[in-house]
């Protein structure tokens, strides 16, 4: 408990309290520097009336004096009680009325001239020198004095006074900035505690824009806005996961039942089948399906993860994809520039497969892939010449899930062009697609080596 009350004393760790110390901070300076001020000009006016009010009895005194063939004569002279308590004539440096000065006093009011001196050895005493002077030349020196105890006790009282006014002040109004910055940062807090409260489930849930003052408006905005963007991103994740589930139960449905015929025809007491190439064939095809729907999904958090891209020429990439045998659709590669792509060969590969799977699957003669590249990106397009694709669909048939053609009788589910699509993208590309000329043409883009 002590520990905690001295890190709130130095440092609160509330934004409320760390405003609130912030602001009497410079309250505080500003009322030092204020209080400093008004005790330099309290004391110069003080000083200024006791000065005021022993020349006006310098004046006075100085009126019952006459010079009479070089030497003073004071009016009085001798009587008692004549001149004021504190008060001394000088004739040079001969005392004629008046107390005594003492040495260093007369050296420095009745030898040196100086007007006005200070005493503080026997108590605080102000002097001030009147000089009597005739002809021009001087010829005593009046000096009257005065206690200036009440003056110091006056500044003194003044100043505690001031200084614990102003303490109050920082106090009341660290206590009053808390509370007013706490209760402007209220609404932040229930903001906060609404995000807290959301779960996962929540992802279309908003913060009121039209709620608190002008400045918490536009943090709603913002953060509503960040919120689409993420709730955007967690829909097509979990679109993109049950596609991926569901094109992945397929290979696995058709390895289940092959393997379950095949265990079937061999363990079959009366006629049992021996395993045949075909069978075998029939499996590897099936995993080697499953294998690269897994590898295709995993490219992308491949290449996140390690971030630096590899090298790979396009050539190679080119030359390595399948070509469909039976078909009647024939695979043609533009002659074009030697490209070195900023992806690994197997990326690039990857990215490619879909595009010409389905080009293949909608194409009557040829699919044909032209390479270009120009300020350090290269372009791979993959066009077919059946010209099937709707136009408002160029965008939808990168969603994972879209078919344009539902009936098609294809088992797949719709996520060859999304996971190529994440893959180029994934490595610094695109993937965009267009219709012209009859033809649909797909092209990837891929960072590359500038020629």
């Amino acid at each position: 408990m002590r520990s905690s009350r001295r890190r709130w004393w130095l440092g609160p760790r509330t934004l409320s309290g760390r405003l609130a110390l912030g602001g009497v901070a410079w309250i505080g300076l500003f009322a030092f520097v204020l209080l400093l001020s008004f005790d330099v000009l309290l004391s110069s006016v003080l000083a200024g009336q006791v000065d005021a009010a022993l020349r006006a009895r310098a004046e006075a005194v100085a009126a019952t004096v006459e010079v009479r063939n070089g030497r003073l004569d004071v009016a009085g002279a001798g009587a008692g009680g004549a001149l004021d308590a504190g008060t001394s004539i000088y004739q040079g440096t001969t005392l004629l009325e008046g107390s005594p000065l003492g040495e260093r006093l007369r050296a420095q009011l009745v030898q040196r001239g100086e007007r006005a001196a200070d005493r503080e050895s026997l108590g605080p005493v102000r002097y001030l020198a009147e000089p009597v002077e005739d002809g021009g030349r001087q010829v005593g020196t009046i000096v009257v004095s005065s206690d200036v105890g009440i003056r110091g006790r006056t500044e003194r009282v003044v100043g505690l006074a001031s200084a614990a006014f102003v303490g109050l002040l920082l106090l009341v109004t660290f206590f009053a900035l808390r509370v007013g910055i706490a209760r402007a940062m209220r609404p932040v807090r229930d903001m906060g505690d609404r995000a807290a409260a959301w779960s996962d489930r929540d992802i279309d849930r908003r913060f009121d824009p039209a709620a608190g003052p002008l400045e918490l408006r536009r943090l709603a905005l913002t953060l509503n806005a960040l919120l689409e963007r993420i709730s955007a991103t967690l829909r097509h994740e979990r679109g993109f996961t049950a596609e991926l589930s569901h094109e992945l139960r397929t290979p696995l449905a058709h390895l289940h039942a092959e393997v379950d015929l095949l265990a079937a025809s061999v363990a079959d007491p009366v006629r049992p089948e021996p395993v045949t190439a075909r069978d075998l064939d029939d499996l590897r095809t099936s995993i080697r399906r499953l294998e690269g729907l897994v590898e295709s999904a995993l490219v992308p958090a491949r290449l996140q993860r390690h971030g630096a891209p590899g090298l790979s020429r396009l050539a190679d990439v080119l030359d390595s994809l399948p070509r469909p045998n039976g078909t009647g659709v024939a695979l043609v590669v533009a002659p074009g520039p030697d490209v070195v792509l900023a992806a690994e060969a197997d990326v690039a590969r990857r990215a490619l497969l879909p595009v010409l799977e389905n080009a293949f699957r909608y194409a009557v003669r040829e699919v044909r892939v032209e390479v270009a590249a120009a300020d350090g990106t290269a372009r791979i397009g993959v066009c077919d010449d059946g010209g099937r694709l709707d136009p408002g669909d160029l965008e939808r048939i990168f969603e994972p899930g879209f078919r344009a053609a539902a009936d098609d009788g294809h088992p797949g589910a719709g996520l060859g062009l999304a996971l190529t699509r994440r893959i180029c993208r994934s490595a610094g590309g695109d993937a965009t697609a267009t219709v012209a000329g009859g033809r649909t043409v797909v092209t990837l883009t891929f960072p590359c080596l500038p020629e």
